[in-house]
């Protein structure tokens, strides 16, 4: 029996064979938070007839539903390459001690996720999440903070029925932070940014309800151009960044993290442009600029690209 709180809770993923088929969760995450949810859509028949005050529970239905939520973790040294690969819809083998990432189709590449949720008195109850996808994430980290992700979840499918999962988790496992980052443009390191942080719409398709299915959702799929947009804020202490978005010139951006043990996290946007700031004197304190950007294709290049080093053999 576990704590009867968030402390005894459990979240661990796995690939499905076949699409919102579940399969035992095998790669265990310690993670901060999670929003996931069951969603039906209800349909009530109106029914008028004689002495009928209210809607009648037989003609309420649940037509169509699906789960939808976000989970939130510190970015950790080992494991992290199942959650990218789904995130980037790329399935790499390990070259050398590194899996490296580049945006791909997320079609036919589906997975389980289970949350053990405690109840007060210490069951710990499975939430069961079948058929998904990451639908956007995000990475970054702020000034003096651990790296973090975010990665939001749509599901086919929700069930509390599957059993518990046995959690494990990896041996001597850290996590990056913001002592073990930096920053490059274009190549060259800038020592005046405080904070950074991208994020990735994958732009898939949620809503494939068809007859036939009994109200569960076909598997999504891209349906648009994915967007990649980011922030960061910088001290002005020259006009670098600020020369790239007068001129609307477009920048190579780059933040690694050299971790412990050889651990090492890298994400490369090879075709940044900046939509924004202009410094401003907002009264008698220094200057920061809080730029925005969009990553785009540049046709030679992979537009977003990640380099997970890890002690990990596999993803």
């Amino acid at each position: 029996m576990a704590i009867g709180s968030g402390i005894g809770s459990q979240l661990g993923i796995a690939t499905e064979t076949t699409f919102n088929t579940n399969v035992t969760v095998t790669r265990f995450y310690e993670f901060t938070d999670e929003s996931t949810q069951y969603n039906k859509k209800i349909s009530e028949g109106m029914g008028l007839r004689a002495g009928g005050l209210l809607p009648r529970s037989q003609r309420r239905v649940v037509t169509t539903f699906d789960a939808t939520g976000d989970i939130n973790l510190d970015l950790p040294t080992n494991g992290l390459g199942l959650l990218l690969a789904h995130a980037m819809g790329s399935f790499p083998t390990k070259s050398g001690s590194s899996f490296t990432f580049t945006l791909g189709d997320t079609y036919t590449k589906s997975f389980t996720a289970q949350v053990g949720v405690p109840q007060y008195g210490g069951t710990v109850t499975p939430k069961t999440l079948t058929g998904c996808k990451i639908s956007s994430f995000e990475l970054g980290v702020g000034a003096g903070e651990l790296a973090v992700g975010k990665f939001s979840v749509d599901a086919a499918g929700l069930t509390t029925s599957t059993s518990l999962a046995t959690a494990s988790y990896p041996a001597n496992g850290s996590i990056f932070h913001f002592a073990q980052g930096a920053i490059t443009l274009d190549g060259t390191a800038i020592a005046n940014v405080k904070d950074f942080s991208v994020t990735v719409d994958n732009v898939i398709k949620t809503d494939r309800y068809n007859l036939g299915a009994a109200g569960a959702k076909s598997e999504q799929v891209i349906n648009g151009f994915r967007k990649i947009t980011g922030k960061l804020t910088a001290e002005f202490t020259d006009t670098t960044l600020l020369a790239k978005y007068l001129a609307d010139t477009t920048a190579a951006v780059a933040l690694t993290f050299t971790g412990s043990a050889g651990s090492a996290l890298s994400i490369t946007l090879s075709a940044v442009k900046f939509d924004a700031d202009t410094p401003k004197v907002p009264g008698p304190g220094v200057i920061d600029l809080a730029m925005t950007f969009t990553a785009y294709d540049n046709g030679t290049d992979a537009p977003m690209t990640v380099v997970y080093t890890t002690s990990d053999s596999s993803l």
